[in-house]
């Protein structure tokens, strides 16, 4: 009777030993394909206490642009089914994206398990700012000359490009025949040398505009000045 006392003893305390909550996900990883930047995408991941014991959701933490959305519940009962419901804002975003979910549970085996959500996001609607060269070659003049170059700066893309500013130094100055470049358009850019000194001249002009690969272009003036002879 002892000796069945004992090991109907070490039967329960193994069992209890081996009671604890597993928390156990439908899938670890989520592709949710290919979407248009911008788009707020909604997912979730589901779950289940596939242990003996009580599952206690803790935290859920993730990488910028994602939020979780409010869980139903922190607790669940073994067998119990949740979801932790994420969405996803594309907005800012560009290519092949990557992001992680970090949960924070009772689990033993895994009290901080990482779930990762993937997809491409294209950007559809956007303006190129194609520019033929990025040196401008003055060469040889006089002070009190006044040279004048011309640019062409081109929308390959499919919405209105925008010239938003240009900067230079006071030797020059430009002048834009359009500052807003509809699709497949051209706007040209006057660019005049007023020099003040002889020497050698090298200097840059930046055009700002609301491109999405380039949208500061940057032009090299260049130039070498003389005092103009005297007849």
């Amino acid at each position: 009777m002892k000796k069945l006392l004992i090991i109907i003893f070490f039967i329960m305390l193994t069992f209890t030993l081996s009671a604890d909550a597993i928390l156990k996900f439908k899938e670890k990883v989520i592709d949710f394909g290919e979407v248009k930047s911008g788009k707020v995408v909604d997912l979730k991941f589901e779950f289940e206490n596939a242990g003996d014991s009580l599952l206690i959701i803790k935290n859920v933490n993730t990488t910028c642009g994602c939020t979780v959305t409010r869980l139903e519940q922190k607790e669940y009962e073994p067998g119990a089914k949740g979801v932790i419901p994420l969405k996803f804002f594309s907005k800012g975003y560009r290519g092949k994206i990557i992001k992680s979910v970090n949960v924070f549970s009772n689990d033993q085996t895994n009290p901080n398990l990482r779930l990762t959500l993937k997809g491409i996001v294209k950007i559809k609607d956007f303006a190129v700012a194609d520019i033929e060269t990025d040196t401008i070659d003055f060469s040889n003049i006089f002070i009190g000359d006044r040279p004048v170059k011309e640019v062409e700066i081109k929308n390959s893309g499919n919405i209105d490009l925008r010239i938003l500013d240009i900067t230079h130094s006071p030797e020059v100055s430009t002048e834009f025949d359009k500052k807003l470049v509809k699709p497949g358009e051209i706007a040209k850019l006057l660019i005049t040398l007023n020099p003040y000194q002889p020497g050698h001249i090298s200097t840059f002009l930046r055009v700002r505009t609301n491109a999405l690969k380039r949208p500061l272009l940057i032009l090299r003036l260049k130039a070498d000045i003389a005092k103009k002879p005297v007849e």
